[in-house]
């Protein structure tokens, strides 16, 4: 009993204790002091927007408290109190007083930036823009600064100086916290508006993915769709998309993306084609549409298309203005894509690709298929041309070494540079190069440069115009042991002897005789190449070739391009013309099983063998035959994509596939002359 007496005992005791410790705290808690409860009660009604009231407490806490260390908070809210109201003037006096009584203070620059705001609230935005121009923003913590740059962005957006307020807003997002970012971005989103698609692409390129290029390439896909620009905007979109999947603008995107979706359906199987049938150019025109009419006539043989294909044909007479025009009309009838132009498409392309609809030109000219990714190409182009002679000469001949000798001219400055970059790339060598005057039909001062030479070509390889009965006189001479020349020609009549000017006796004007030595002898020529390119027509070529073998550049392979591919090359060089290697974009004569078939076929119809504008207008039409037959593809832009993404296609102008940039990549031929005949060269 005891124990338990004792243990309640200390436990009173303990109690006691507490109770004496509580109520010395309380004693130490003291009321609120009456500036504490005038302050605050200014407070509440602030909050609860009873402006006038808490406008009536914060003055008399001023007045009654005018040194307290709350008196420029009181000032500040009765500025905002103003400013809220709309009493602007008002308001910048009392921010005004805040500023000269507090300068040491952070309500001193917080009272500036509320300025700024006055200005932009009562409209007067240049006011704004210039009064935020006297504001140390630098030295201001991070949340002013971007309100900052927030009033001036918004003021510059209601002046329409939409360039400067991206600028600002720019400079906000910079230092916007990650959940600031939303809302400076919906700024950014309204001044990206209002700039042409090529500046805010300009703009991405800078930002290089950084933030904020989601917003950027997202209003570049929605003002391209605003400009009609139906394909870019569709790609734009489409990657935006792939690259933000999560970002707050997705579903914006994809909505759009499914109204370009449906923009870009296609009625029927409809085509439409945009060939010169009148002009200059009409005879390739007519050639072209044959044999796109002929491919139409066979795809039945082929596909099952319900309904049937149609082909819609405008003239574009070579026309870059009308090949415009034709591509809105095309347009409007919903053809699900477009063969042509021909010669000069780059006009009419970037229509086609602001509208969105898939365009398969036929130009050598390069740069078309960048201006969008609704633009290809299938033709033979120089690029194309090169890659091929450097593949074969390099990979299968083993050939290290080369010349040129081109003329001064586009087509021949074009070839030279490809030619040579193709060479580098692949580890070959230019040794010799040289140019020729296009307009001369004497290029012996071009060769003896090339090869260390100094004598004189004679008058008879100089005259402008070569006739038949000079080349079958060039050609009999190579045969028969006697005098072509006059025999005031010759020098002691003896057959063998060289003249000065290098006219001989007894044998072909172009072949010296090297065992004849005379005082006179010139230097044999440097031969340091093992073939010899000459981007030129068949008939400079043809002139060319006689004059090269004249000075001894006999056993180095002749390289040409597709022009050579012509009867008056052989015409005029005949039996001069030895390994020979001419890039082609179509040969009649191959053995391949379709090839022929497609010349037996066509020539039975038309009463003459197909060229090459036949030839690749025909594979560019069945390509298209082709994917729009499958059931899956019903808009433009699938069968863009689809485009982009078959599989090599086997035509008779060789295998095509499309490369991401549109141009066609194809395994062209490769032709040699032999008996006065092209051949294809087997590889």
């Amino acid at each position: 009993m005891k124990r338990k007496y004792f243990i309640l005992f200390i436990l009173i005791i303990l109690c006691c204790a507490s109770c004496a410790q509580i109520g010395n705290v309380f004693k130490d808690l003291k009321a609120p002091s009456p500036e504490e409860t005038l302050f605050e009660t200014a407070e509440k009604n602030f909050r609860n927007e009873n402006f006038q009231e808490a406008l009536v407490l914060y003055r008399e806490y001023l007045s009654e408290y005018p040194d307290s260390g709350l008196a420029p908070a009181a000032l500040m809210k009765i500025g905002k109190i103003y400013s809220e109201e709309k009493h602007y003037e008002q308001a910048r006096n009392v921010y005004a007083e805040l500023i000269e009584k507090y300068p040491g203070t952070d309500f001193n620059q917080r009272a500036r930036v509320e300025i700024l705001y006055t200005y932009y609230q009562e409209g007067s935005f240049r006011w704004a823009i210039a009064y935020s121009e006297g504001i140390e923003a630098e030295r201001l913590p991070r949340d002013i600064r971007l309100r900052i740059d927030l009033i001036v962005g918004d003021s510059h957006m209601a002046m329409e100086s939409y360039r400067e307020a991206l600028l600002h807003f720019l400079k906000a997002f910079d230092m916007a916290e990650k959940a600031q970012r939303r809302l400076v971005g919906k700024r950014l989103i309204a001044a990206l508006s209002f700039q042409e698609p090529a500046d805010i692409r300009k703009m991405l390129e800078r930002l290089n993915g950084e933030p904020p290029s989601a917003y950027f390439m997202y209003q570049l896909g929605t003002n391209l769709m605003a400009q009609g620009r139906i394909g870019e905007a569709h790609s734009v979109l489409s990657r935006f998309i792939e690259t933000y999947p999560r970002h707050e603008l997705i579903e914006f995107a994809e909505k759009r993306i499914e109204s370009l979706r449906t923009a870009s359906f296609f009625e029927g199987h409809r085509i439409g084609c945009l060939l010169p049938l009148s002009g200059k150019y009409e005879a390739f025109g007519r050639q072209a549409l044959r044999a796109i009419e002929f491919a139409l006539s066979e795809s039945g043989k082929r596909n099952v298309a319900d309904p049937p294909f149609e082909l819609i044909v405008r003239d574009t007479a070579g026309d870059p203005d009308l090949a415009s025009q034709a591509v809105y009309e095309l347009s409007e009838q919903r053809v699900a894509a477009i063969i042509g132009p021909m010669v000069t498409a780059t006009t009419a392309a970037e229509v086609a690709q602001k509208l969105g609809i898939p365009m398969i030109t036929m130009t050598q000219k390069p740069g078309d298929v960048d201006i969008g990714d609704y633009i290809f190409c299938n033709f033979l182009t120089p690029q194309m041309q090169v890659e091929i002679l450097v593949k074969y000469t390099m990979g299968t001949l083993g050939l290290k070494r080369f010349a040129v000798l081109y003329p001064d001219e586009v087509y021949g400055r074009t070839f030279l540079n490809l030619f040579w970059d193709a060479l580098i790339e692949n580890g070959g060598e230019i040794v010799g190069l040289e140019s020729y005057n296009p307009a001369h039909t004497d290029f012996s001062e071009s060769i003896k440069k090339l090869v260390g030479l100094y004598y004189e070509l004679p008058e008879d390889l100089k005259r402008a115009e070569i006739t038949s009965e000079d080349i079958e006189a060039l050609v009999e001479a190579e045969r028969m042991p006697y005098n072509l020349f006059n025999d005031d020609a010759i020098i002691g009549g003896q057959p063998g002897q060289v003249r000065r000017t290098g006219e001989m006796v007894g044998r072909a004007p172009f072949e010296l005789e090297e065992s004849v030595e005379t005082e006179d002898a010139e230097p044999e020529p440097i031969v340091d190449f093992d073939a010899i390119f000459i981007p030129d027509s068949p008939r400079k070529a043809g002139l060319i070739i006689p004059q090269l073998r004249y000075y001894d550049i006999k056993d180095v392979y002749l390289l040409g391009t597709n022009l050579w591919h012509s009867q008056e090359l052989i015409d005029i060089a005949r039996y001069q013309i030895r390994k020979a290697v001419i890039p082609e974009g179509f040969f009649a004569n191959s053995q391949d099983p379709g090839v022929k078939r497609f010349v037996d076929e066509y020539t039975a119809v038309f009463g003459h063998s197909p060229e090459f504008i036949e030839a690749v207008s025909y594979d560019t039409a069945n390509i298209l035959f082709d994917l729009i037959a499958r059931p899956e593809i019903n808009d433009r832009q699938t069968l863009k994509e689809a485009l982009l993404d078959m599989p090599a296609f086997e035509g008779v102008t060789g295998i095509t596939k499309f490369a991401r940039n549109g141009e066609a990549e194809k395994e062209i031929y490769l032709l040699d002359i032999k008996r006065g005949r092209f051949e294809e060269i087997r590889r």
